[in-house]
């Protein structure tokens, strides 16, 4: 008696949508947002500060995103990221609530230059990815989160304004970032200009 076998193959396609360009938009608003702080624009309020802070979330959500589709980089930048503007936001509103004092110069200072340093090594990681963009966007975000540090710690007009020019710079190269992938990824072809390295357009 002759068995038919029959060999069935499985293809499985991830169908769950690149989180990179909400990651993208999301840093672009908040930090175009902080950056009008700096010119007086809008102060530095609640509105400014539970904005950032439930910016959080959809980092949160990013990460989560990265962490389904294996993409290490995206779990782990927008990661931390969500952690950063969750301690920031908190420990610039908790001290109004008398639940904490308000940090010291030098806390605010060593927070920011040490986040700096985590965003440039994520910069450093980023030349491995074909996308120049990306890495001049997260290159320039560290120097941003450096000079607020210096700006917590020596004070100064023009310190303010020289960081939020450089924050207003980072926040627009940001949302291009994120408006760019979008619209690539809708038109199935390269319409915005990515700085690809190495990838055929």
């Amino acid at each position: 008696m002759e068995e038919n076998v029959v060999e069935t193959r499985v293809r499985l396609v991830d169908a769950t949508a690149s989180p990179d360009a909400l990651g993208s938009m999301l840093l672009g608003w908040v930090t175009v947002l902080l950056a009008l702080t700096a010119f007086g624009v809008v102060p530095m309020g609640g509105m400014v500060l539970l904005t950032v802070f439930f910016s959080g979330f959809g980092f949160l959500l990013v990460s989560y995103i990265g962490y389904k589709r294996g993409e290490m980089f995206t779990l782990f930048a927008f990661g931390a990221i969500a952690v950063f503007v969750w301690s920031f936001s908190s420990f610039s509103l908790l001290p109004g609530t008398g639940i904490i004092g308000p940090p010291s110069a030098n806390e605010v200072a060593a927070f920011l230059f040490v986040f700096a340093s985590f965003v440039a090594v994520l910069g450093i990681i980023t030349l491995k990815m074909p996308c120049r963009l990306l890495t001049i966007t997260i290159l320039s975000a560290s120097l941003l989160f450096f000079m607020v540090g210096l700006h917590a710690l020596i004070g100064g007009e023009a310190m303010m304004t020289i960081w939020g020019v450089w924050g207003m710079f980072v926040g627009i190269l940001a949302l291009y970032t994120g408006c760019a992938i979008t619209l690539n990824s809708v038109y199935g072809k390269m319409v915005a200009p990515l700085m690809l390295c190495g990838v055929k357009k």
